[in-house]
């Protein structure tokens, strides 16, 4: 397991992996995870319901769908860094994956340059850690990028980019400008889907994610005590 130390206003922020985050040796949430806690879990019943009635088992879906994603993730940032990577087998991988091929030639058409890629932070005053996709660097403008390989753009994509802003600004001193987010479809009839926001849309989503930030902390509190309690 890799892990890089940063410091920063002499707080040690510690990064692990890309699932493990923690500040001053204490473990924080990602932002995904802050996320998940609160998605509509009415849309969820219905998808797992419909997963069962094709004789799908939930669970194996999930891990499908992430596993789709991570594989992906992978192989465009080693294609933007121009080096050596060969497709898996899953075809569902590779369509998301052609899709991307196809924009980013026409994106990188454009003078640009790569600040980084697949990027991990931690935030010192909110607790929470994340890692971003892309962060590019054009005409003195900074522009936050993330890829997605969902059916459709979620408010929690912007929210999840938000907190992400926030923690580039904390750590790196660096104003995004503009943030893009690239959705490339699973199947054929999904093709690639590109959404931008400016900078007052990022703050918004933040103040949402502020609220989940707080609420994910008060829910866990409330599940204990009532774990703690006595039965009467």
């Amino acid at each position: 397991m890799g892990l890089a130390t940063h410091y920063g206003n002499n707080k040690e922020i510690l990064i692990m992996a890309h699932t493990v985050y923690k500040v001053n040796e204490k473990k924080v949430p990602s932002v995904t995870t802050i996320l998940s806690r609160f998605k509509n879990a009415i849309g969820l019943i219905i998808w797992s319901n419909k997963l069962g009635l094709e004789g799908k088992n939930y669970h194996t879906e999930l891990n499908k769908a992430g596993d789709i994603g991570t594989d992906f993730h992978n192989l465009a940032e080693l294609h933007i860094k121009g080096e050596y990577y060969e497709l898996p087998d899953d075809p569902i991988v590779q369509e998301c994956f052609n899709k991307f091929k196809d924009w980013w030639s026409d994106f990188a058409n454009d003078n640009f340059e790569i600040v980084f890629t697949e990027k991990s932070y931690c935030c010192r005053k909110y607790k929470y850690g994340g890692t971003a996709d892309l962060l590019v660097k054009k005409n003195d403008k900074y522009i936050l990028i993330d890829f997605k390989t969902s059916k459709a753009v979620y408010e929690d994509h912007l929210i999840q980019a938000s907190a992400y802003d926030y923690m580039i600004k904390e750590q790196d001193g660096v104003d995004i400008n503009k943030f893009i987010l690239a959705r490339f479809g699973k199947e054929q009839s999904d093709d690639f889907e590109i959404r931008e926001f400016t900078k007052s849309d990022l703050k918004k989503g933040f103040k949402y994610f502020k609220f989940l930030r707080e609420a994910f902390d008060l829910d866990k509190d409330i599940s204990k005590l009532i774990r703690r309690a006595k039965k009467k």
